[in-house]
């Protein structure tokens, strides 16, 4: 039967039926998300009953019931209890101090053992979820050896869903067990997982343990890993202040290294000041016709933390650059970082080099343009 051949009140009563089936369904999913709201907090409210009662047993001297434990495992088991749970346990460290439900949460830990099977069977959804919860409320935190939960935070490493794979490192650095991170950096390599190098970064600096110690083991892996896990792991130290100095002087000025992790080295010696990097800083921009501009870029910015006459000579050199960024950091640091006077730059200003000249007065009038809006704002104020 032809389309046109159909009655047009015909497909009118097909229209109106479908709209009056979109209508009772959209009824329908707002009474049951306002029945499933209401039961949620009902469970909340006789949860945080519950798991007051326990603290408070506790801290009384009593031991933990095993019977309330191993019927909680029961109950964890359905993600709406779950949830639960989580707004049951935010309820209560509103109400009082972390050092109170610390010990209750040292029991929660062989829950959560318990429930790592289950978890693991389900969604990415689910497991992110329950990674999440392990990291916000410090489930297996300082615990020194391996164990169920640590080995199931690592497997979700090589999990496509990054928000599975993040939730996890989360978990993984407030659990502050070194090894298991460089276990987890080690799954990454093996299994060719890329994941933001600033995510990463961030990462490392939310580590609860000992950041020195994993710092070092880390980059004394370093064979072990590709460029794309070395450079989050020196962004890391030099955030974190440790010395490598003897370390990231070989990197930056071995020719075969990854450029990336040379130009992360030279910005390691601007922010920890090292001697000995002084003059192949300068190299790298006396030579910048010769080398990728980035390293001269870099390097004149990492020249403002090695004062002294060569290094305005040197950075001088950089404001005849044919690269602007090399000009504009070479004079950003004559003027702001060493502060030099405009009359020691009497020959830039008097040379042949017009270029040189723009760049000095760019920096120069870019300053007093700061200074003027400072001052309308603590005139405003």
């Amino acid at each position: 039967m032809h389309v046109l051949s159909i009655k047009p009140e015909v497909i009118l009563y097909v229209y109106m039926a479908s709209c009056i089936a979109v209508l009772v369904f959209n009824i329908l999913y707002i009474f049951i998300d306002k029945y499933k709201g209401r039961r949620l907090e009902h469970q909340r409210l006789e949860m945080v009953d519950e798991i007051t009662g326990q603290i408070q047993q506790m801290e009384n001297g009593s031991p933990a019931q095993e019977d309330y434990f191993s019927g909680l495992v029961r109950r964890l088991r359905k993600l709406e209890k779950l949830r639960a749970f989580e707004f049951s346990m935010e309820e209560i460290q509103r109400r009082m101090p972390n050092a109170r439900t610390e010990k209750y949460l040292e029991h929660m830990r062989r829950v959560f053992l318990e429930l790592v099977p289950v978890y693991e069977k389900r969604d990415e959804i689910e497991q992110a979820y329950f990674a999440s919860l392990v990291e916000k409320f410090g489930i297996d935190k300082g615990h020194a050896g391996y164990d169920g939960l640590m080995d199931f935070m690592i497997r979700m490493i090589v999990n496509k869903g990054v928000y599975v794979r993040e939730n996890a490192l989360k978990a993984l650095y407030m659990m502050g067990n070194k090894e298991a991170v460089l276990a987890a950096w080690e799954k990454m390599e093996d299994n060719e997982i890329y994941h933001s190098k600033k995510l990463l970064t961030d990462g490392l600096l939310k580590f609860t343990g000992d950041r020195g110690e994993l710092a070092r083991l880390l980059f004394g892996h370093r064979d072990r890993f590709s460029p794309r896990l070395i450079l989050p792991v020196m962004q890391f130290i030099r955030f974190l202040g440790e010395d490598f100095r003897e370390e990231f002087l070989e990197i930056a000025g071995k020719e075969t290294e990854d450029k990336e992790l040379r130009l992360e080295a030279v910005r390691y010696f601007r922010k920890y000041p090292y001697e000995p990097a002084r003059e192949m800083l300068q190299r790298f921009l006396r030579y910048h016709e010769f080398l990728d501009w980035e390293y001269a870029a870099v390097a004149a910015q990492a020249l403002s933390s090695y004062p002294g006459p060569d290094t305005v000579d040197c950075l001088k050199e950089g404001l005849k650059a044919s690269n602007w960024y090399v000009r504009l950091n070479s004079a950003d640091t004559l003027i702001v970082g060493l502060k030099i006077q405009k009359k020691n730059l009497f020959d830039v200003y008097n040379g042949r080099d017009r270029y040189a000249r723009e760049i000095l007065n760019y920096v120069t009038e870019k300053i007093e343009i700061k200074g003027q809006e400072m001052e309308l704002k603590e005139t405003d104020v």
